[in-house]
């Protein structure tokens, strides 16, 4: 079969082939000569886009928060009230069931090589930023329907994304399904306390995990 020429590729179709190849084989495995044997292209072609291994893994962030956003932000639709999208925004970010969207290997993977390379770790600070910032918009409008009435905006999605992000990291480290849940029940209710909010009028925010 004959390669591809420059015109038929474009970026979100290299990044989710490298996406693939991270999924395999791990950010140390991927080279860009791999992912172009995949698409079937000549490496050249995607140096003329990403200059270099670092420049491709860079857009990769930006991908995997694109990415990330995407799936947050259709399982949101669902949610007609703001007091559901609340609920489900606490139920996606410390699900157990693994059927919510989630970070994953890849997204954990490009986390790790920001404590090795500075350029990296910048861009995933500017990632964080751009979830905080999300954080703070959800809080804005929940503040505006009368569920919440936080004082600083921005500490309070700081403090969620670190316990959401602490618990992606759990997830994948307790294995004890009944331990996992206490911890998702104690993270959600530390993120009602960093809304400045216990409970809701009615039934409780937070459940208590079921037993078993």
């Amino acid at each position: 079969m004959g390669r591809k020429s420059i015109s038929h590729i474009r970026k979100p179709e290299i990044l989710r082939h490298t996406y693939k190849v991270v999924e395999e084989e791990g950010f140390m495995g991927m080279t860009i000569g791999k992912i172009a044997t995949r698409m079937g292209v000549n490496s050249g072609l995607l140096i003329h886009y990403f200059k270099s291994k670092e420049g491709l893994i860079m857009e990769m962030v930006e991908y995997l928060y694109k990415s990330s956003m995407t799936a947050y932000l259709e399982e949101l639709k669902k949610y007609t009230t703001p007091r559901e999208r609340l609920e489900g925004l606490l139920d996606m970010v410390f699900d157990t069931s693994g059927t919510m969207p989630q970070r994953d290997a890849v997204f954990w993977s490009c986390y790790a090589m920001g404590f090795r390379n500075d350029k990296i770790r910048e861009k995933i600070k500017g990632l964080m930023g751009k979830f905080i910032a999300f954080g703070m918009a959800e809080i804005e409008a929940w503040e505006e329907n009368g569920l919440v009435k936080v004082a600083d905006k921005e500490k309070a999605a700081a403090t969620i994304l670190a316990l959401s992000e602490g618990f992606g990291i759990l997830r994948n480290s307790v294995d004890d399904m009944a331990t996992l849940k206490e911890i998702a029940l104690f993270m959600k209710k530390s993120a009602l306390t960093a809304l400045e909010l216990q409970t809701l009028p009615g039934e409780p925010l937070v459940k208590s995990p079921c037993p078993g």
